[in-house]
């Protein structure tokens, strides 16, 4: 008798990527690359493109010169998982050869209006992978969780704090209030 679990079929980075330049996976939304599972991204809404291009904004000034700010993009961390965070800063110019690495990434952002769950499970990825930063803003309880000092030995990131609308988050030295950051009430 078979069984009537439901089998997971587990891919690499290489195998996505080739699948991709196949056609038989879509280039854009749809599907990203975690821990070697292929999960289903959830459509946007109004509140989440609107904050995408405003974070995005912002980030890239605070950054400035020698960084690039992508969006919903792959990052090629380890052989199996190309997260695609809503925002990613990367260090260097534009590459056209080669998909950003964690190495190159300075900050992630994850926007959650319903994938609370699958956020959390990418900051091990994040860590794991050595991404300095990782920021979580979590619409439904307007907070933003700021994971730094990423420990692969410890499975992801040493240190987590979690900011309501009223506080601040200093990067690159631009003070940012995480109501900034929020949809208006």
């Amino acid at each position: 008798m078979g069984s009537t679990e439901p089998r997971h079929h587990r891919f690499t980075s290489e195998q996505v990527l080739r699948m991709v330049e196949l056609g038989i996976l879509d280039e854009g939304p749809g599907v990203e690359l975690v821990e070697g599972e292929l999960l289903d991204t959830s459509p946007q809404g109004p509140a989440h493109r609107a904050l995408t291009i405003r974070i995005h904004q912002l980030l890239e000034t605070a950054f400035g010169t020698g960084f690039h700010v992508q969006d919903h993009s792959p990052i090629a961390i380890g052989h199996d998982s190309l997260p695609e965070p809503d925002v990613a800063v990367i260090r260097g110019p534009l590459d056209f050869t080669r998909l950003p690495t964690s190495a190159d990434t300075a900050l992630v952002v994850e926007i959650s209006v319903t994938s609370q769950r699958t956020d959390r499970r990418k900051a091990r990825v994040y860590g794991m992978g050595g991404v300095p930063e990782y920021w979580n803003l979590d619409l439904a309880r307007r907070t933003l969780e700021i994971h730094r000092d990423p420990r692969p030995e410890l499975g992801g990131y040493a240190t987590a704090s979690v900011l309501g609308e009223e506080d601040t988050v200093t990067v690159e030295g631009t003070v940012l209030a995480v109501s900034a950051l929020l949809p208006p009430r």
